[in-house]
């Protein structure tokens, strides 16, 4: 009788195998680090890490979305309760956190690679589609509150917000400044002006 996977067995051989591409990343940055390296970094064989991922624009995707299922939730609950742009500074935070713990240099080599590699890009598109649906989701809860400006469109709101949040902490990585709250503080002056209602 075969014996059926492990499914515990699975999950932290996927895990093992994320961390070690993250550290060989961060190490070589994206472009240099090989298949054949992360395999070596995590001890396993070629054969194991394909049965898992096909490529490194599938590990980053899985990196990515690893990151996001965390949040979710906790980003809806937050804009209900405390406001929008509450939920808006803790996603924010989120990301340059990243910065703040060395990962600025490799998020900007990872999108730098995206723009010469389509399978990458659309793995990266397709990871960032479900925070920006989240944002939208959270604008049009919050102009039916009349809590922020009504005429704007949610979709590309959140797409201008999303975009700022990337451009504020890859711009304060390059400047050398790490400190995730002052970033914070940043993004929420822009996203209060930009999303304040119009007043005639």
């Amino acid at each position: 009788m075969a014996r059926l996977p492990d499914p515990l067995l699975a999950a932290r051989r996927r895990r093992q195998i994320l961390d070690a591409a993250l550290a060989c990343f961060r190490r070589r940055g994206f472009h240099q680090a090989t298949m054949a390296e992360i395999c070596a970094e995590a001890n396993i064989s070629a054969g194991a890490l394909y049965r898992y991922f096909a490529s490194k624009a599938e590990i980053i995707a899985a990196i990515a979305e690893d990151h996001h299922d965390d949040g979710d939730l906790a980003f809806l609950r937050t804009a209900e309760a405390d406001g929008l742009i509450a939920a808006l500074s803790q996603a924010a935070r989120d990301f340059f956190q990243k910065f703040a713990e060395g990962d600025g240099a490799l998020i900007a080599d990872i999108i730098a690679e995206a723009l010469r590699d389509e399978a990458l890009s659309a793995s990266l598109l397709k990871t960032s589609e479900r925070p920006v649906k989240l944002f939208a989701q959270a604008i049009r809860a919050a102009q039916a509150r009349r809590e922020i400006d009504v005429t704007l469109d949610p979709k590309e709101a959140a797409e201008t917000l999303y975009a700022a949040i990337e451009g504020i902490g890859l711009r304060r990585a390059f400047l050398r400044q790490s400190d995730p709250e002052a970033a914070v503080a940043q993004f929420c002056s822009f996203a209060e002006r930009y999303l304040s209602p119009r007043h005639e």
